[in-house]
């Protein structure tokens, strides 16, 4: 190769490389693109409101003397004739029944970690999971400050270590224990009295254990004679009364009543909502039963059925909640990020069998597949005021999780 042939060759080359170099320069700067990662998120479509428990109950009293000691828990089932409350002479009584509660308790674990068949057939690596796994629950239930699942759980973990202990020989037996257990039980048990009384339900019913004044008000029956003004002014309390034992729910359905703007006729007879207390995790379902806009459909008083009891849903007669309508699960995308494109797609004509082109203009955003942007279509399930969400879809021309949105730097013609 001479030398005219080789100089020209190296200016070719030192071309190439500026051309490079310079698309990357313009790439870099000319192309200043702002994007965000597609993440799933969820949406719904809700309201936070006050709502007012609305249920038929009957006050039970007790004007004896004595102490009660109640047998069944708040939102506990009785059956007909089933013990509400013993009524004991003294203070004294009620703690010897608590302290033998205890015991039996103890012996009743006892029993269940010296069980042959668990020592037998439990391994310490299973059981070294298991207590993981029951703590992370524990930890979990006191977030939510669920106290019966919390008392489960630490109970099984007591059962999971002190058999752990057996068959890994630190303890080789809980005989000893479980004996002495038992000689105090004995030891208690010949210390306690006879109630002086009992105090029975007599029909079958819901329990709680405290009064508030609204039992001869609210009853559903009576439900479209509520007005506004009297739902705004309902407090909670506890009537400071030495006779009241507590109540008795007649049934599992009740009502919660609301007082919403129903001026876009956004509920609807019928309509199935999802309802979230302030006082506990669980949620409850509930059917859109009375809709009474007298007051004017700016403040529609709502009655909704729910048929749940539980401890938390007893404990107040008005309570914040959220009213879901429906709940939406996807990709969420900035509004600042849509565009719409029109698009022209192969349709199949289902009664001829041809093949048309079809153009439609497609909502949707741009992601950045290497260095270029590419159009994606969304499927919008939800809309916020600021935020879309996309439900996910495996077609390659959806948006999809994790891809690059381009939130600045694409005009309404996509460049």
């Amino acid at each position: 190769m001479n030398s005219e042939m080789l100089s020209a060759v190296l200016v070719l080359v030192a071309v190439f490389i500026i051309i490079t170099v310079v698309n990357v320069i313009l790439k870099q700067f000319g192309q200043n693109y702002e994007t965000e990662t597609a993440l799933l998120s969820q949406g719904s479509d809700s309201e936070f409101v006050q709502g007012v428990f609305i249920r038929d109950e009957t006050v039970i009293t007790y004007t004896g003397n004595g102490v009660i000691s109640y047998e069944v828990s708040d939102g506990g089932k009785l059956g007909i004739g089933s013990v509400i409350a013993n009524v004991y002479s003294s203070e004294n009584q009620i703690e010897i029944k608590q302290k033998i509660a205890n015991l039996e308790n103890e012996l009743y674990l006892l029993k269940r970690i010296s069980n042959p068949g668990t020592t037998k057939t439990a391994q310490p690596a299973n059981m070294a999971e298991l207590f993981t796994q029951n703590y992370t629950s524990f930890l979990y239930a006191r977030e939510q400050n669920d106290l019966s699942s919390l008392q489960e759980f630490k109970e099984e973990m007591e059962v999971l270590l002190g058999t752990y202990q057996l068959i890994t020989g630190n303890d080789t037996s809980y005989l000893e224990r479980m004996n002495r257990i038992q000689g105090e039980i004995i030891s208690l048990q010949q210390l306690q009295e006879t109630p002086v009384s009992v105090i029975p339900a007599d029909t079958a019913a819901y329990f709680v254990s405290y009064a508030d004044g609204y039992e001869d008000v609210f009853h559903l029956e009576n439900i479209n004679t509520l007005t506004v003004e009297q739902l705004e002014n309902i407090q909670n309390r506890v009537i400071a009364d030495s006779s009241i034992v507590g109540k008795l729910i007649d049934s599992y359905q009740w009502m919660l009543v609301v007082v919403v703007d129903n001026s876009e006729k956004r509920y609807k007879t019928d309509d199935k909502l999802i309802l979230k207390f302030s006082s506990t995790s669980d949620t409850v379902t509930g059917i859109v039963s009375f809709l009474n806009a007298n007051a004017g459909e700016d403040k529609t008083i709502m009655g909704i059925t729910c048929e749940a009891m539980t401890y938390d849903l007893v404990q107040h007669r008005t309570e914040n909640v959220e009213l879901v309508l429906d709940e939406y699960q996807g990709i969420r995308v900035p509004r600042s990020a849509l565009h719409f494109k029109p698009i022209t797609e192969e349709i199949t004509d289902e009664e001829t069998g041809k093949i048309k082109q079809v153009t439609t203009k497609y909502r949707g955003v741009y992601v950045l597949d290497g260095e270029q942007p590419e159009f994606r279509k969304l499927d919008v399930v939800y809309e916020g005021e600021d935020y879309v969400i996309s439900k996910l879809r495996t077609e390659k021309s959806y948006l999809a999780l994790y891809d690059s949105i381009i939130t600045k730097g694409i005009d309404a013609d996509g460049e």
